[in-house]
């Protein structure tokens, strides 16, 4: 807590020490994170579909027609899929996937080989720099939890502020920390603090609606981006998980089940307010919440 600042490390002593990921810890996140953002089928995609241009360079299109492999569209709907939760990349990754399944009907047809060649270019040059995004995009997780850390929360609440101020459309932030994690790490070691960080991220990212998404700051401290709610949906939200939280256990140490509970602060973008002004009345919030014992599903100035 405390004031907002969007540095681009993770924080590095206090509490932010004792989440340190260990080496197994973090092997595991990033395995997972890249289950979740598949950067290996867009580069599958593009190679099928060199190959395919290969071929109809080779062939007199109108007597040979050489259809466009499936795998193409397919490997993009999957990335669609996987970056539907708040990412940049969705407008390009629809609209190479409309591309991509235009170009195979065009492939199935009697369309001329210029014309073939020249869109399977268009398209080639696109899905190259989708790969290139997508990998930037995947650098800024966090290693632990696989979510996404501050400088894809700045940009995706940059993002919201112009929407807000093009459109009116409502958006909050949700500033949540963390009650008791310290004894977590003291009694069961820091792996089992890892194993707790990571999950609790894993039901955040669960729980939430697919254009929300859910960020790690630092720590033991997660921030929301809640577009088109009010201050009042976003705290049904924030309820609503810390609820869930509380049903059943997180993790499981030492045959004892860990349960997860926070505090949270919620504050509403302002077209009139820069972001370091709406995070800081969520921050005040979220700390007004721990002042008062803790265990406080949203803090009230």
């Amino acid at each position: 807590m405390g004031a907002w600042a969007f540095d681009e490390t993770y924080g590095s002593s206090g509490a932010e020490a004792s989440a340190a990921p260990t080496r197994q810890a973090r092997e595991q996140a990033l395995s997972e994170a890249r289950l979740q953002l598949p950067a290996g089928v867009l580069r599958h995609g593009r190679r099928s579909l060199s190959h395919w241009l290969d071929g109809v360079l080779e062939a007199n299109a109108l007597a040979r027609p050489v259809a466009l492999p499936a795998q193409v569209a397919q490997g993009l709907a999957q990335a669609l899929q996987a970056a539907a939760q708040g990412s940049s990349l969705l407008p390009g990754l629809a609209d190479a996937l409309q591309q991509a399944q235009a170009l195979q009907r065009m492939s199935t047809g009697a369309t001329p080989q210029r014309t073939l060649v020249r869109e399977g270019l268009g398209l080639l040059m696109r899905l190259a720099d989708l790969e290139s995004d997508w990998a930037a995009q995947q650098a800024w997780l966090d290693p632990l939890t696989g979510l996404p850390g501050r400088r894809a929360l700045l940009q995706r609440l940059q993002s919201e502020l112009s929407r807000l101020r093009r459109q009116g459309d409502d958006c909050c932030v949700a500033l949540i920390d963390l009650d008791r994690f310290k004894p977590v790490n003291d009694q069961f070691g820091h792996l089992v603090g890892d194993r707790y960080l990571a999950a609790f991220a894993g039901a955040l990212s669960s729980s939430l609606r697919s254009y929300d998404a859910a960020f790690r700051y630092g720590g033991d401290e997660f921030v929301l981006c809640l577009p088109q709610a009010s201050e009042q949906e976003a705290r049904g939200v924030v309820e609503r998980l810390r609820r869930g939280l509380a049903a059943k256990p997180l993790v499981k140490a030492e045959g004892r089940e860990l349960y997860a509970a926070f505090s949270a602060g919620v504050a509403a973008l302002d077209a009139h307010k820069s972001l370091g002004q709406v995070l800081g009345e969520a921050d005040s919030r979220l700390y007004a919440a721990k002042r008062a014992g803790g265990l406080q599903p949203v803090g009230v100035a």
